[in-house]
């Protein structure tokens, strides 16, 4: 026995001098490089593709089973353009020969150096790569190596464990050309390290590079790192502190240039069929975006959902910061408080936002949202907005259009005499250089395709304010639609649509206003300052004009109108003063001084009319009051400024109220005014003649009574005597 076990054991000994001196002597006899074209003919028949080996092939066995190469190319599928698939200078990889006996597989660090890779789809939408998958024998070895677990088990082929020291991957390139589509992405200067490689163990991950693309035209400096973990039983791969570091620049970009921070953990099925993304945090100079997000189905149609956070921050300095210049606002301190929260959810080419809850300066906003095939819908509800905040700062030295002068009485002579001296005409030179500015973004309102309501419960816009206001809106082929509602308008309410069709080459536009129980004093002094006209009542409008431009907007205004107005007045003058002091002055009598206040007021206004090329036409203006009665009618030529307006005053015959006291010489004289030029200043004549004319009437019918009395009258045949009674009457 113990003979036997020498025998084995010299046996044994032999055999391992013999694998030494294979392992010394094989490396000295066998040159790989003799190898070279049966390598790359194998290659041309796996592939169809042609591999060209430039440099040798170095052989090391013991301790290391190594190989190096020097440049490597493959050629490039058949219909691509250019000749290279892939391409590398250095290739060197070293495995240690004993820990293969025990089905261990421990490598020195991977390096590969001068990748160049070329990634292609032509026109017809195939990759320059699919051949390589789909080509014969693929399918064959695949269902060899999808044995059953027993029989890789018992086949012993698979390895029990795997370390490799690192890969080093320096001096890549990797270009990307879409025929179909025309983009076209090159990333350079690519530089990929790794820590160990370790089974069951995370590997530590940096990549570096630049990326340049075309659509949009883009450059980028890219930084990555991250921990990997890949757990190939449960099928899930897992990046820990992901961190993306993004310079880039571009005329795409916000001022030309962004600069990046993303920050996440990643957790994702091999398969494709989940992902989830934690601690998702991306910064850039004041902005800090944070949320989560899961994602499902990404191998066929992906969904996504999860929950993003804006938090506050100033966006005026953040788009001063990065390069976008803001225009002039009103308010200084506009758009420094913006954040939001919102829940997000994307299928296909709809996206949905839940759940918002935003800030913008002082106004709350929460609501829905959503995008469906570039339509966009929402559902927003805004507690408060001064929309003057963000709108371009007034002049506030302008002057103010005021309105008329008081008319002021003159003795009569020669007829009719102006009251007021007639204005300067209106400088319009400024008001051309901006009327031919275009009103609206014509592009814009063609492409919006918007379907939404606007929930407002407190809105102020040119100093007007507004209440419990629902704005619907609806945009599509370039008609976009406006439907207002406010409950609580100055006391009152209004409801209206504005219809905007720019589908045709000059935009029209359509207004259907209404107003009711309205107080007509406090919405034009905070539309205007001046509140020069007072009452309780309202009005309707039915509008239409086209063009872009406030010059053809007048051109082409026509449509209807009509208000009432009751319990109010008239401010500026005293209607009831200037009739007293022509009193006054017609009988010689001093003008005495009223502390009235300079108003008229009316116990009713209203009026109706038409708009036709810009020339409004009233033929029934009425106003009550318990001394006068006013009718007028005219026009105003809202193109060129002016107006020609006649209104005839009746002083009522039991004359109280305002001012009725000392009018009853004049009870039931007309009173002619005639109202032209500017209507911002009109000129204001009133024709006293005949005023004198109406006034005296009685009297003189009085004195041919009492001179011819009633005997003469009697004496006269009778068609002269119902002649007489007509003069008289």
């Amino acid at each position: 026995m113990g003979k036997l076990l020498k025998v084995f054991g010299w046996i044994l000994g032999i055999v391992v001098l013999l694998v030494i001196a294979a392992v010394l002597i094989l490396p000295q006899v066998i040159d790989p490089n003799d190898y070279k074209q049966e390598i790359v003919s194998k290659v041309r028949e796996q592939t169809g593709r042609e591999l060209q080996i430039d440099g040798r092939i170095d052989l090391s066995v013991f301790p290391w089973l190594g190989v190096e190469t020097g440049a490597i190319r493959l050629g490039n599928g058949e219909g691509f353009s250019g000749d290279t698939f892939a391409a590398v200078k250095e290739v060197a990889v070293r495995v240690k020969l004993m820990p293969l006996l025990s089905r261990r597989l421990e490598a020195d660090t991977v390096a590969l150096k001068g990748l160049r890779l070329n990634l292609a789809r032509n026109r017809d939408g195939r990759g320059n790569w699919e051949d390589l998958a789909a080509r014969p024998g693929t399918a064959g070895a695949a269902a060899s190596g999808g044995e059953t677990g027993a029989g890789r088990q018992h086949g012993g082929a698979g390895l029990a464990a795997l370390s490799i020291g690192g890969i080093d991957i320096s001096d890549a390139e990797i270009r990307w050309d879409d025929q179909r589509s025309g983009q076209q992405l090159q990333l350079t200067q690519l530089q990929l390290e790794s820590g160990a490689v370790q089974t069951g163990r995370p590997v530590d991950l940096a990549l570096k590079g630049r990326l340049e693309a075309n659509q949009p035209a883009l450059q980028a400096e890219l930084d990555l790192k991250g921990v990997v973990a890949l757990d190939e039983a449960a099928g899930v791969v897992d990046v820990n502190d992901l961190r993306v570091q993004l310079d880039a620049s571009g005329e795409t970009l916000p001022g030309g240039k962004l600069s990046a921070l993303l920050q996440a953990a990643i957790a994702a099925a091999l398969d494709g069929s989940r992902v989830e993304i934690k601690g998702l945090r991306l910064s850039a100079a004041e902005l800090d975006l944070s949320g989560e997000l899961q994602g499902r189905n990404l191998a066929v149609q992906p969904i996504f959902s999860g929950n993003l956070a804006l938090a506050e921050f100033n966006l005026r300095k953040w788009l001063g910061d990065i390069g976008m210049a803001l225009p002039a606002m009103a308010d200084p301190k506009a758009l420094t408080r913006v954040g939001a929260k919102l829940q997000l959810s994307t299928e296909g080419s709809t996206t949905r936002i839940d759940n918002i809850v935003a800030r913008l300066d002082d106004t709350r906003i929460d609501g829905s949202a959503s995008l469906r095939a570039g339509a966009i819908g929402f559902n927003l509800n805004l507690d408060a907005i001064d929309v003057d905040r963000y709108l371009p700062p007034t002049q506030a030295d302008a002057p103010s259009a005021g309105a008329a002068p008081a008319a002021k009485p003159t003795a009569p002579a020669n007829g009719a005499q102006n009251a007021a001296a007639k204005p300067a005409a209106p400088a319009n030179g400024a008001q051309g250089a901006t009327a031919e500015a275009p009103l609206y973004p014509l592009e814009t309102l063609r492409a919006l395709n918007l379907d939404g309501v606007l929930n407002i419960g407190r809105l102020t816009v040119n100093k007007l304010l507004a209440e419990e206001l629902q704005l619907k809106v609806k945009a599509r082929d370039g008609k976009l639609s406006l439907k207002q509602q406010i409950r609580k308008f100055y006391q009152g309410g209004y409801q209206g649509e504005a219809v905007i069709d720019s589908a045709g080459k000059s935009p029209r536009t359509l207004i259907n206003a209404k107003a009711t129980g309205i107080q007509i004093g406090p919405l034009l002094k905070d539309l205007s300052g001046q509140d020069r006209l007072i009452g309780k009542g309202g009005f309707s409008a039915n509008l239409n004009t086209s063009g872009n431009t406030l010059g053809a907007v007048k051109r082409t205004l026509g449509g209807e109108f009509d208000f009432r107005f009751e319990d109010g007045a008239v401010k500026g003058f005293n209607l009831a003063q200037t009739v007293r002091d022509a009193k006054a002055r017609l009988s010689g009598q001093p003008v005495v001084k009223s502390d009235e206040p300079l108003q008229t007021d009316f116990s009713e206004l209203t009026a109706s009319g038409s708009i036709s090329k810009g020339v409004i036409s009233n033929q029934d203006l009425l106003a009550k009051s318990p001394y006068l009665r006013v009718e007028g009618a005219g026009k105003v030529n809202i193109v060129a400024e002016d107006l020609d307006y006649k209104v005839r005053a009746v002083v009522v015959k039991s004359a109280k109220g305002q001012g009725g006291e000392g009018l009853k010489e004049l009870e039931g004289v007309t009173i002619p005014v005639h109202l032209t030029g500017a209507y911002a200043r009109p000129s204001v004549t009133i024709d006293w003649d005949k005023v004198l004319l109406e006034s005296q009437k009685e009297k003189v019918k009085e004195k041919i009574r009492e001179k011819l009395g009633d005997k003469l009258e009697k004496k006269l045949p009778s068609g002269l005597q119902d002649k007489l009674k007509g003069l008289f009457n």
